[in-house]
């Protein structure tokens, strides 16, 4: 009697398997071999296996692809992205939203671009950032693409050409927020497009959000270079996309929804000979921005419709999610004009940013902005009531919750609840502070504490 030599490296055994498809889970066994699936059944035997892994409260299932990452700097300094892999993503794209380190540390006259361009928008300190930016080694998009065999990566990536990062490459920094590109640039970014395509890139992204700004002086009130980019430029690094069947990975111009229309429109094959492959993800919350939604999720069926032959893909999480910020100092809240400037300044300056806070224009600015469309009977009061605000962001005391708070019974509170007892207290209620440390605090805030922007500012 003979016995067969093991032939699979893996059989993972009775686990409840999720294949991707839709389809109902079910229990099976699942053998590997040279990193693929060899076979799947039940019972399988377990003495072709040079490894047995009890399955049986495990749910099985194909890795996780994670369309839309900025892991591009957290990829250098810890490849194993243990913060994925964990939730069983196995391939990552990189370059998303225009940034990205496709060619490389960029340092020229002076400027400092990937500095410039993640601090704000990652809401990344910059000397955190300036110890990635002097490890990056590579010159080139191909240079960049090959680095990533000598990392010890933990899922695959992949990565598109970063539209910030190409003008800055082609223009300079400082040039490509101030002027056009000339006929000789655009047709060097059309070629890098081209090279970074036969190189192996997914495709191009761009971004339009309005909250993306430069983080270094003198343009801390200056967006990123791809919002500089004309409807022109688009189109034609666009067209080497469509011409090669790559994707384009966008944002939505939520400020501005005719442009956003006419952006959005370039997925189109009747209208530009050939469909572009679109993915417009944006982070916005449903309950704030109800009606804006359905209408660009209807665009988009219109776009793929057989009479405009397009392939966008518009996506948005379907329900409530929660964001961590300290404060106002978030990328998010960069919508706000006031705070925009609060977030201009250096993440370790807080002097500065006590001085803004104690100013009275800015306390004024603040409390306009903060009550934009949530008081009064105005034009952007009715939009904000019908589903389409000018401002997305987040401001309603009673959705905004502690978490890691400077009094501990405070966490897991809203605003709203905390703001409520300093009133109390301020109204001679002694009984509102519920500890001695919370006393301390409500003693701190200004008196009378008239509204919900008065405890912003404070907080």
């Amino acid at each position: 009697m003979t016995t067969q030599a093991p032939c699979w490296d893996t059989l993972i055994n009775d686990a409840l398997v999720f294949d991707g498809t839709g389809n109902r889970p079910e229990r099976l066994d699942i053998a590997i071999a040279d990193g693929k699936i060899a076979a799947k059944g039940r019972a399988l035997p377990q003495a072709l296996a040079k490894q047995v892994v009890d399955g049986s409260e495990q749910y099985l299932m194909p890795g996780l692809l994670d369309i839309h990452t900025h892991l591009d700097l957290e990829v250098e300094l810890e490849p194993g992205l243990p913060e994925a892999v964990r939730h069983g993503t196995t391939t990552v794209l990189v370059g998303n939203c225009s940034l990205g380190l496709s060619y490389g540390a960029q340092q020229k006259d002076g400027a400092d671009p990937v500095v410039d361009c993640f601090a704000r928008v990652e809401n990344v300190p910059k000397k955190v950032l300036s110890k990635c930016v002097d490890a990056i080694k590579w010159q080139d998009s191909k240079q960049y693409m090959e680095h990533f065999d000598e990392l010890a990566l933990g899922p695959n990536i992949a990565a598109f050409i970063p539209h910030s990062m190409l003008r800055i490459e082609v223009m300079g920094l400082q040039d490509s927020v101030s002027r056009e590109p000339t006929e000789a640039e655009l047709q060097q970014m059309e070629a890098l497009v081209e090279k970074g395509i036969d190189e192996g890139y997914m495709g191009i992204s761009t971004d339009g959000l309005p909250f993306h700004y430069l983080a270094n002086s003198p343009n801390t009130d200056v967006r990123i270079p791809t919002q500089h980019g004309s409807f022109a430029e688009y189109k034609r690094l666009l067209k080497v996309v469509r011409d090669r069947g790559r994707v384009w990975q966008t944002t939505a111009i939520i400020e501005n929804k005719i442009k956003l229309f006419r952006y959005f429109a370039l997925t189109s094959g009747l209208l530009h000979g050939k469909p572009l492959k679109t993915s417009a993800l944006t982070a916005v919350e449903f309950s704030t921005f109800k009606r804006a939604v359905y209408v660009f999720l209807r665009f988009a069926s219109l776009m793929n419709s057989k009479l405009f032959k397009g392939r966008m893909h518009f996506q948005a999480l379907g329900t409530r999610f929660r964001i961590w910020s300290d404060g106002v100092i978030s990328p998010l809240y960069e919508e706000l004009p006031a705070t925009c400037k609060l977030n201009a300044v250096e993440l370790e300056d807080s002097e500065t940013r006590h001085r803004m806070l104690n100013d009275p224009d800015f306390i004024e600015e603040f409390r306009h902005d903060w009550y934009l469309g949530r008081r009064g009977w105005t034009l952007s009061t009715l939009k904000a009531r019908i589903g389409v605000p000018d401002m997305n962001v987040v401001r309603e005391p009673e959705r905004l919750v502690f978490d890691g708070a400077p009094v501990t019974e405070w966490n897991g509170e809203t605003f709203l609840q905390v703001m409520q007892r300093v009133q109390r207290y301020q109204h001679g209620y002694a009984n509102a502070a519920r500890s001695d440390a919370e006393r301390d605090a409500f003693e701190r805030f200004p008196d009378p504490m008239v509204d919900d922007a008065d405890f912003m500012l404070h907080m």
